[in-house]
């Protein structure tokens, strides 16, 4: 086994150095993006001319983050080849249904009715406060679960090049993401991301390829894994207790749950449909294309490489890792790649993944200031201005963004994958219904929204807190989650009455006739 690479002045600097210039482009990206956002309505969204390329990228950064980046790694090290569905497997599997199933529709319902936030959406679609504020407030309460991953991830990256105190880590990744994000909003958020995806799915790439490299090949790699333990090679470790997360690596229930994760939360995570809401509208079949290029791109290859990479790691390092509080084995791939590239390949990939989950935990930050100030405060408070709204959601950037690093400070997740595995299962579950399919499903209806958001957060807290016990398999709570809130969702919206039709034109468009279909004179 190899040891722990030892920090030196070199990795600091040059860390320092590559954050410092990705941060200033970012800074500069918000103030020119700042000219963009003086009413409520550009700052949320832009002006609705954000291209496909960007937003491709974009989406690929939120989709990736540090969960992806880092804390797939981590999954790999700590679990080995049996970890590579959850950590690699189906995670192109589920990127892809976004953009065919949410893209068009979200970008030309936002600009039709004008909607800022996806409560906004709900709020529209089903002519419902109540709707709107129900999803408004399930959306906030689990995307500040979801955060804690992508400031964990921000916090062991930092550590990794510095070895500050957990404190100033996290501290310092919350000050950055405020600093633009309260000068520029949305599109300086769309641009940063766009940037930050590109240069992750470099650095995943490269990093993948050094960490085989220096482990003398995947033939190399197996054989060490197996002298340590021969488990660590099977793509299902029956091993394993079938419950708590482990039943994810343990048994077919866990295996086939992650494609189901994959599949709705893609779809269903906030961060990401939101990408779509300042998206210009999409009318060539050239649109698609450049919108999936850089997912296949960024999320693809560079995805799997990253499951390799904690492969990789566990060969060199051992179960050394696990002793290191709280990082534990999330520092796989930023202590694979001091050992594989040396300082160059350590400064490119925590500039890349430090960027793109810092880009990730902003646009989470907007979206549940944006759920607060404009879905449940402005739902309820007509006479409110676009101008006090818009300080009110600059203000509350500040406390929203304080509660992942108390969180994340005093009780870390011990592997961030897991966290916010669960917490995709509530999106999932709650939003792709609610958000992605009301906008095809015109018999779709406010209650069985509220239904729907209703189970999805009872459950996975329910479970979760199951899951933590280690009284329930996590595969099992994937399936009752995603698949008990599509249920209540159909059944509630069969058993209620839905908005007429001359409404649903108006909110939805009107059906466009059958082919061949000839449309009466009269």
């Amino acid at each position: 086994m190899t040891a722990i690479p030892e920090l030196t002045a070199a990795y600091t600097i040059a860390a320092i150095a590559g954050l410092g210039g990705m941060l200033v482009f970012c800074f500069i990206l918000g103030l020119v993006a700042r000219r963009r956002a003086s009413s409520y309505d550009t700052y949320m969204v832009g002006k609705r001319e954000m291209g496909p390329f960007i937003t491709g990228c974009a989406i690929s950064s939120t989709y990736l983050s540090g969960w992806a980046t880092m804390g797939m790694m981590g999954i790999t090290y700590a679990v080995g080849w049996s970890g590579m569905w959850f950590a690699g497997v189906w995670t192109i599997f589920g990127i892809v249904p976004t953009i065919f199933l949410a893209a068009r529709k979200l970008s030309d319902f936002s600009a039709r009715n004008n909607t800022r936030t996806l409560g906004d959406i709900a709020r529209v679609r089903y002519d419902s406060k109540i709707a709107s504020t129900f999803v408004a407030t399930a959306m906030a309460l689990m995307m500040f679960a979801y955060a804690v991953g992508q400031l964990k991830a921000a916090g062991t990256l930092w550590y990794a090049v510095t070895g500050l105190s957990p404190f100033w880590c996290l501290l310092f990744a919350v000050l950055v993401v405020l600093v633009y994000l309260i000068i520029g909003g949305y599109t300086a958020t769309q641009w940063a991301m766009g940037f930050q995806g590109i240069l992750l799915g470099i650095a995943c790439f490269v990093l993948g390829i050094l960490a085989l490299k220096f482990v003398g090949g995947a033939g190399a790699m197996e054989a060490r894994l197996a002298a340590e333990d021969p488990n660590l090679l099977m793509l299902v470790r029956p091993d394993l207790p079938r419950v708590g997360t482990n039943q994810l690596f343990s048994d077919m229930i866990g295996v086939s749950s992650t494609l189901l994760l994959f599949f709705s939360m893609s779809t269903g995570m906030p961060h990401n449909v939101a990408r779509f809401l300042g998206m210009r509208q999409m009318k060539k079949k050239m649109d698609f294309i450049w919108l999936i290029l850089p997912v296949f791109a960024i999320a693809g290859f560079p995805i799997m490489l990253n499951a390799v990479t904690g492969l990789c790691a566990r060969a060199t390092f051992g179960t050394a890792l696990f002793d290191i509080l709280p990082w534990k084995g999330d520092l796989a791939a930023p202590f694979m790649a001091m050992a594989a590239g040396g300082v160059g390949m350590s400064t490119l990939y925590v500039t890349g993944v430090f960027a793109a989950t810092l880009s990730t935990f902003s646009g989470m930050i907007l979206i549940i200031a944006g759920n607060i100030a404009n879905d449940i405060i402005g739902t309820w408070s007509p006479n409110i201005s676009p101008r006090s709204l818009l300080l009110l959601n600059r203000i509350l950037l500040v406390p929203v963004a304080l509660v992942p690093f108390i969180w994340t400070l005093y009780n870390p997740p011990e592997l961030l994958a897991l966290l916010t595995g669960q917490a995709a299962a509530g999106f999932g579950g709650m939003f792709l219904p609610t958000i992605t399919l009301g906008l095809w499903w015109r018999r779709a209806t406010k209650e069985g929204a509220i239904a729907c958001v209703t189970y999805g957060l009872l459950t996975t807290i329910l479970f979760s807190y199951l899951v933590g016990k280690n009284i329930m398999g996590m595969g099992w709570a994937i399936w009752l989650i995603v698949l008990g809130s599509l249920i209540c969702y159909v059944v509630g919206s069969l058993l209620s009455k839905p908005l007429p039709k001359e409404k649903l034109d108006e909110i939805l468009g009107p059906v466009a006739p059958a082919k061949g279909a000839t449309v009466s004179a009269e």
